[in-house]
C-alpha cells in the first residue's frame, strides 16, 4: 500500500487526520498498525473503512452541538493543512500524557521509541488516562464544528458531497459527529487526496 494516510507504514504513527481510524485509532482504541497486532475492535474499525479524521465523536449524534467543556475547548486542532510532522508531535504528546499517568505498561511503542498506542489489557485504567488526557487529544476541524459551529451539518455534508464528486465512496458515521466511513475499502492515492482538500473547502472560512 503506497497510502501513508490511514495506516501505520512506518515506525511513526501516521499523522492524525490522514489514517484509517474508527474514531481515534492513535488514543480512543487500540492502535490500527499496518501489519498484524489488532486488536478486535480495531479490526472491525479497519472492515467498515472508517475515517475520523479523528477524535471520539465528540458531540452528541450526527449534528450534536453540545455544550464543550474546558478541556474541550483547549484540545489542540488538527486542520487540513496541518503538517504530517505537527500532526505526529501532538499524536505523540498526548500518548505520552496517557503514559504518566500509568497506560505505560499497557502501550506500544514504534521502533524508534516513539509511542504508537494502547494495545489492551487495561481498558479501565486507559478510560482514566484517556480522561486525565482530555485536553491534549487532538480533534480535527469537523469535530470541532460538531460541537461548536451552528452551520456544521450543513459543512459536513458539503464535505461528504464533494468527496463523492471526485469519486470517493464514502458515507456518514451518524454516530460520530465529523466522521465518515470509506464504503469500500481505502481508495487509491489519485482519489485519496480529496479527502483533505475537501475537508478545507467545506470547513476553512474563507
Amino acid at each position: 500500500m503506497t497510502h501513508t494516510s490511514h495506516t501505520f507504514t512506518g515506525s511513526r504513527p501516521a499523522p492524525l487526520g490522514r489514517r484509517l481510524a474508527a474514531v481515534t485509532v492513535l488514543a480512543s482504541l487500540a492502535l490500527i498498525t499496518g501489519c498484524g497486532g489488532k486488536s478486535e475492535a480495531d479490526k472491525g474499525a479497519e472492515d467498515k473503512g472508517v475515517a475520523s479524521l479523528t477524535g471520539t465523536g465528540s458531540g452528541s449524534g450526527s449534528g450534536g452541538k453540545a455544550s464543550p467543556s474546558p478541556a474541550q475547548l483547549e484540545r489542540p486542532l488538527i486542520r487540513p493543512d496541518t503538517t504530517d510532522e505537527e500532526e505526529t508531535r501532538l499524536n505523540q504528546l498526548y500518548l505520552d500524557c496517557q503514559a504518566q499517568h500509568g497506560l505505560t505498561p499497557y502501550m506500544l511503542k514504534n521502533e524508534d521509541g516513539s509511542w504508537k498506542g494502547y494495545k489492551g489489557g487495561n481498558d479501565p485504567l486507559r478510560d482514566k488516562a484517556r480522561q486525565a488526557c482530555a485536553s491534549k487529544e487532538p480533534e480535527t476541524l469537523p469535530e470541532r464544528a460538531a460541537r461548536e459551529d451552528p452551520e456544521y451539518q450543513d459543512k459536513f455534508d458539503k464535505w461528504i458531497s464533494c468527496m463523492r464528486s471526485h469519486g470517493l465512496k464514502v458515507s456518514a458515521a451518524p454516530d460520530s459527529p465529523g466522521v465518515f466511513a470509506f464504503d469500500k475499502g481505502l481508495p487509491p492515492d489519485n482519489l485519496f487526496k480529496w479527502v483533505k482538500k475537501c475537508e478545507a473547502d467545506a470547513f476553512v472560512t474563507k
